[in-house]
């Protein structure tokens, strides 16, 4: 399932940022983390929708294409 993939990876690149963001905002640590968990989720499925349907209308992407397949 490469969608799963995308999902955490795009999770894993947002949340930090977004945590970083609130946190330099001076928002108290409880409230950053929840805010970036909801706005990275949100964000990440955005982004995975956007992929998918990329995919399925037969989109080429050559950021997220596997490297030893190129010129194929």
């Amino acid at each position: 399932m490469p969608w799963l993939r995308w999902l955490l990876t795009a999770f894993a690149l947002i949340f930090p940022v977004l945590l970083a963001t609130y946190l330099m905002r001076d928002r108290p640590l409880a409230q950053a983390v929840s805010e970036a968990l909801a706005w990275g989720g949100i964000s990440a499925w955005v982004y995975v929708a956007a992929r998918v349907n990329a995919v399925r209308r037969g989109r080429r992407c050559a950021l997220c294409e596997d490297p030893s397949r190129v010129g194929e």
